[in-house]
């Protein structure tokens, strides 16, 4: 597959922008319209795709600070289907291309999703605030029972909130319309996969083929 940067931000649909007291919402990424919430705790990745995401954040995140050297930054690296998000400040403009380049040609990664402030770091406290509040946020969206976190990410960087997953587009809004509602959170940006519930019912029943071929084969 072509490796390529990949960022589109749109407005979310009409129905979310109407609500009051909410922190912005940007999609990043094409949507599919229509379709209702696929409820399942199912990781609609394949199992090679979920063990080569953790190995993509910790070899990316490496590879990252080798290229950039003696430049200061904090990024975190997120992946998810072979996507991957950086999040987190670098020194300079350099730096947030040094960055982009690197994840771009490493092994797997599919694209780049590049959210890098140039500005100095962020102070410990800082930090741990993001990871509060990125349980805050999590905590609300499972409390809808409509996402699970098998299906998504949640990243908190600078109080702005980044949901990466496998989402049709009314768990889409769900999520984006629940992180948005909580406090602290100045803004919140999708850059999930969003899918038709129809082509997620399939992508599941492909996956779970997949995964039993694979355990006769085992046997």
């Amino acid at each position: 597959m072509i490796k390529h940067l990949f960022l589109t931000f749109a407005c979310i649909c009409a129905a979310a922008s109407t609500l009051t007291g909410c922190a912005p919402l940007v999609v990043g990424g094409a949507t599919v319209a229509g379709g209702k919430a696929v409820a399942t705790m199912i990781d609609r990745r394949s199992t090679g795709a979920v063990v080569n995401d953790g190995v993509l954040e910790k070899r990316v995140g490496w590879e990252i600070s080798q290229a950039l050297g003696d430049i200061d930054s904090h990024i975190t690296v997120t992946a998810y289907n072979g996507r991957v998000l950086l999040t987190g400040e670098v020194a300079t403009a350099e730096g947030k291309k040094i960055a982009t380049e690197t994840a771009k040609s490493s092994l797997d990664v599919t694209s780049v999703v590049n959210e890098l402030a140039v500005r100095p770091n962020q102070g410990l406290f800082d930090r741990m605030a993001d990871s509060r509040l990125a349980t805050t946020v999590r905590a609300r969206i499972v409390a809808t029972d409509e996402v699970y976190l098998s299906q998504m990410k949640v990243v908190v960087d600078r109080g702005i909130v980044y949901l990466m997953g496998i989402v049709t587009p009314q768990e889409n809004t769900i999520a984006m319309t629940e992180a948005a509602r909580t406090s602290k959170v100045q803004r919140v940006i999708s850059v999930c996969e969003v899918m038709s519930a129809e082509r997620i019912k399939q992508r599941l029943r492909d996956l779970q083929s997949e995964r039993q071929k694979q355990m006769e084969a085992n046997q």
